[in-house]
């Protein structure tokens, strides 16, 4: 197996196992953001501003929304944002297991940088210019603390996963 393959197979891996980690780690780091940075009842209605309470609220259901005409129902939504919560965060492993074969300064930090990168390319920039999330400076700073919080431990996830699943093929 080539080294490429080989990255695309462990960043397949550690992306997986990243995006749980992050799905995880969501709830709990709103709980926290919330209770250091309490936001308005105004900013929580704001799209992508409350995945605990208004998960129909966040980027992933709004494009489901989008896409379906809303003809599908709220569980079906929620359902379909899961599934592409993983699909993207794997799609984003592979990515980034390929790019560590070819350039291995990617891999510095542990994907951290590599998840803060993340983070400004589609919450930062690219959802809310699609209208599928609220703009960065808009969100409450509670939405900040489990939205950036979540990525990085995604981007830490992923790659020591990646690491270890590499060293083993």
């Amino acid at each position: 197996m080539s080294p490429l393959w080989k990255g695309a197979a462990a960043g397949l891996v550690g992306g997986l196992a990243g995006a749980w980690a992050k799905s995880k780690t969501e709830p709990v780091l709103q709980v926290v953001g919330e209770d250091f940075f309490p936001p308005t009842y105004d900013e929580k209605q704001l799209p992508g501003a409350d995945i605990s309470g208004h998960p129909e609220r966040m980027p992933p259901a709004l494009l489901v929304a989008r896409l379906t005409g809303g003809r599908i129902s709220q569980t079906q939504t929620l359902a379909a944002q899961s599934r592409i919560h993983y699909v993207f965060g794997t799609g984003a492993g592979v990515a980034y297991g390929v790019l560590a074969e070819v350039a291995p300064v990617v891999g510095i930090g542990y994907g951290l940088p590599a998840a803060l990168a993340l983070w400004a390319g589609t919450h930062g920039t690219m959802l809310p210019a699609l209208g599928l999330q609220a703009r960065p400076a808009d969100l409450p700073t509670s939405a900040h603390v489990w939205e950036v919080g979540s990525h990085l431990v995604f981007g830490l996830t992923a790659d020591l996963v990646r690491r270890a699943v590499r060293r083993a093929l």
